[in-house]
């Protein structure tokens, strides 16, 4: 019998795929619930449903999609249709948003449809990589471009494009898309394995992994299941979605860059699995990610129990680095795990049964959780969060596209003033938007007024002494851009002039009374959601299951 031969340069274009395959989830995965909750003014609720679109894409995309690549089309072919779709999904999400008539109705739509065509592409692409590689124990050396593809997006995005705040990290998932529709054109050719007799009975059954439901029969691995899925529920469908957030609530710069470290963990942790199972076991394996999520989201909540205050940035820090160990011993352990339980008959449905549980399922009940949650939290701590200041219209001037201008007729809501790093602190090299300016000599425009409470109150905390002290001329914010408050359709650029009355009454609110002092960090921290409860719910949670499945997962077998 002839070995088949193997088609040329087989890695380096995988590679390359597997690179733009992460970087259109990393595109959108990090900055859109910033971007949808601070500059479209979007619900908790409505950001937890557009995040949904990928989970649902899990649940519903298999089951439409998985089984016609299966049985009738090749993989290679029916990827680029997909990424086709999706990238044209993506960039009119950019488009919408860029001329400011994007609405919840039509990106949940467009984000679904996005979503339904991305998702089965990750179980075609991991289709055309086995089938093409010389060995399937060569998978993870393609996979890992997965992760740089993910970090190199979300720096990009950071650096270049403007960050959480700007519509063009939609752009960028899109043309990532795009370019992969014709680039998957030249894969190699992965023919499909045809229909069967039964293809009829078995079209939605092997689509959804149905038929490995019957492994439920055997109390151990029905155990190992319902923990596991219990467990995915708060894990990377919630943490995707609070991650920026919180980041950006606690003042560090460009959070979408800061949160490429939990890809660069799980570069060194997927890496080290294989040789932990063998040292430790698959079970062990399995509980010590459970403990994991448990583990990074107390160190997420510690600031706000006052634990270490001076150390809040290390505390998150570790938290992002925690994403390496707990995606990969939990995720990738438990797909190990199901693999080693299944039968060979039935391995690839023990698969789909998987993903539709922990990427489907489970993720779309984690990003659905976050505005219950955030809702409880805020209720519980009984003080309102300020996240804006009302500005008379007279301290406002408001001008159109060309540059006219509209006079307004009411109160507006604007942004409360900046309050930047020092020059001498670390966390300025955070911000790789402003580095990247410094390296080419960039200088901002000396036109562009900026106010910025870091550069007015220079060492000084914000108190109603440093207030009074203030220079109203240099108060002035020029180039922020709102819909209009008579036509959500028109984009308005506003130069805000903050008067003394309206930074004290900001004071006021944060503080609570009459009399204040905020240096940055407390500045930040009031204005900020209750994260030590938002985090402290998910991690009880996951305890639970680690808990159960450390007690009674001891007749757990790790082979068949």
């Amino acid at each position: 019998m002839t070995e088949t031969k193997k088609p040329l340069f087989a890695y380096p274009r995988l590679c390359i795929a597997y690179f733009c395959e992460f970087a259109i989830w990393a595109a959108w995965a990090g900055a859109l619930s910033v971007y949808a909750s601070e500059v479209l003014k979007l619900t908790g609720s409505q950001v937890s449903w557009l995040y949904s679109a990928i989970p649902l894409g899990a649940i519903i995309g298999p089951m439409l999609i998985g089984p016609l690549a299966d049985r009738y089309f090749a993989a290679q072919k029916v990827m680029s249709v997909l990424h086709l779709i999706g990238g044209i999904c993506l960039l009119a999400c950019g488009y919408l948003c860029f001329s400011r008539q994007a609405t919840f109705p039509v990106l949940m739509v467009l984000m679904m449809l996005s979503g339904i065509c991305y998702m089965p592409t990750m179980g075609l692409i991991n289709n055309v990589v086995f089938k093409n590689l010389s060995k399937p124990s060569l998978g993870p050396y393609v996979f890992v471009f997965g992760t740089f593809g993910w970090i190199v997006s979300c720096l990009l995005i950071a650096a270049f494009l403007g960050g959480e705040k700007s519509h063009n990290f939609f752009f960028v998932g899109g043309g990532f898309s795009l370019f992969l529709a014709l680039y998957c054109l030249t894969l190699p050719h992965t023919p499909p394995k045809g229909a069967d007799a039964n293809s009829k009975q078995n079209f939605i059954v092997s689509a959804l992994g149905l038929d490995a439901f019957k492994l439920f029969k055997d109390p151990m691995f029905a155990l190992f299941a319902v923990c596991v899925f219990f467990a995915s529920i708060p894990a990377c469908g919630f943490y995707f979605v609070v991650q920026t957030p919180y980041l950006s609530q606690m003042g560090y710069p460009s959070p979408v860059a800061l949160g490429t470290l939990n890809q660069i963990s799980e570069l060194f942790f997927m890496t080290a699995l294989p040789s932990l199972v063998l040292l430790v076991g698959l079970k062990s394996v399995l509980v010590l990610g459970m403990l994991a999520w448990t583990l990074r989201y107390i160190f997420f909540a510690l600031p706000g129990y006052g634990i270490a205050p001076d150390y809040d940035f290390a505390f998150s820090v570790i938290g992002l680095l925690f994403h390496g160990f707990s995606y990969s011993f939990l995720y990738a352990a438990a797909y190990m795990y199901a693999e080693r339980k299944a039968p060979e008959n039935l391995k690839a449905s023990v698969q789909s049964m998987m993903v539709f549980l922990l990427l489907g399922v489970g993720q779309y009940l984690g990003a659905q959780i976050y505005a219950p949650i955030a809702q409880y939290a805020q209720k519980e701590s009984g003080q309102p969060k300020v996240f804006d200041v009302l500005v008379a219209a007279s301290q406002v001037e408001a001008k159109d596209k060309d540059g006219k201008v509209v006079p307004l007729t009411s109160e507006i809501s604007v942004p409360i003033p900046a309050w930047s790093v020092k020059d001498d602190s670390f966390l300025q090299y955070l911000d790789l938007a402003g580095q990247v300016k410094k390296l080419f000599g960039v200088k901002d425009d000396g036109n562009v007024r900026n106010c910025d409470l870091g550069k007015l109150l220079g060492d000084k905390p914000l108190s109603n002494e440093a207030v009074a002290a203030l220079d109203e001329s240099r108060m002035i914010q020029d180039g922020v851009k709102i819909a209009s408050p008579n036509d959500s359709k028109q984009e308005l650029t506003l130069t805000i002039k903050y008067t003394k009355a309206d930074i004290e009454e900001l004071g006021k609110k944060l503080s609570g009374t009459d009399t204040f002092s905020l240096d940055r960090k407390a500045y930040f921290a009031a204005k900020a959601q209750d994260w030590k409860t938002i985090f402290t719910i998910p991690s009880a949670f996951i305890g639970i299951f680690f808990l159960i499945f450390l007690l009674f997962g001891k007749g757990i077998k790790e082979d068949n």
